[in-house]
């Protein structure tokens, strides 16, 4: 069966030339940012390996198969079910700690879930969307690192975290934890999570 996937405009009812980016959770759970319609058309082999796909509007759709058996983006299908999504990102999250690293405030609303996804995995992935710098402080020390990246580099040589802060481009503040990947190894050789806590506690 041939899914090659190719960019036409898409059956949604947006105008084609409307920058959009997406959230994709795939057969597995996990999740994943586009940043264009075209972006996620090439993710996925095939039609069903994408099993849910939302846009910041919290509109879900699915990816169809067009005439010429080519992957398309399909007709909105309505809002994405809040409490699934909520259950799906939590899991994901648990899953696959070393990729979703921000761990934000459990979120009560659907816009909060979908607004967190899309701010979120944009910042993991290295994708800015926003007009604000990242701000690392370091015992009352402060700089401006240009990406999460960098934050891990610099925060790779600290042993110990617990006067560090970092807040994202959206204003979330953060204090980091290492995350031990195995009982047996020592905690300094784990990832890096970022939990978000409240600004007073900043």
């Amino acid at each position: 069966m041939n899914t090659k996937s190719r960019r036409i405009r898409d059956a949604s009812g947006f105008p084609g030339d409307r920058a959009r980016d997406f959230v994709a959770v795939d057969d597995s759970g996990d999740f994943s940012y586009h940043r264009s319609e075209e972006e996620l058309l090439t993710a996925f082999e095939y039609v069903g390996e994408a099993a849910c796909i939302i846009d910041r509007s919290g509109s879900s759709y699915r990816l169809v198969l067009d005439a010429t058996r080519h992957s398309v983006l399909g007709p909105v299908l309505g809002p994405v079910e809040f409490h699934w999504l909520r259950h799906a990102w939590l899991n994901a999250q648990k899953a696959h700690p070393d990729e979703h690293r921000l761990r934000r405030f459990y979120p009560l609303t659907r816009h909060e879930v979908v607004a967190g996804l899309f701010e979120t995995l944009a910042l993991e992935h290295g994708t800015e969307p926003a007009k604000e710098a990242w701000s690392l402080d370091i015992d009352g020390i402060a700089s401006q690192p240009s990406s999460l990246e960098e934050i891990d580099r610099l925060l790779a040589r600290q042993r110990q975290l617990e006067h560090v802060h970092v807040k994202d481009p959206f204003g979330h503040i953060y204090r980091p934890a290492r995350h031990r990947t195995h009982w047996y190894r020592p905690a300094a050789a784990g990832s890096i999570l970022y939990v978000e806590i409240p600004a007073a506690a900043h």
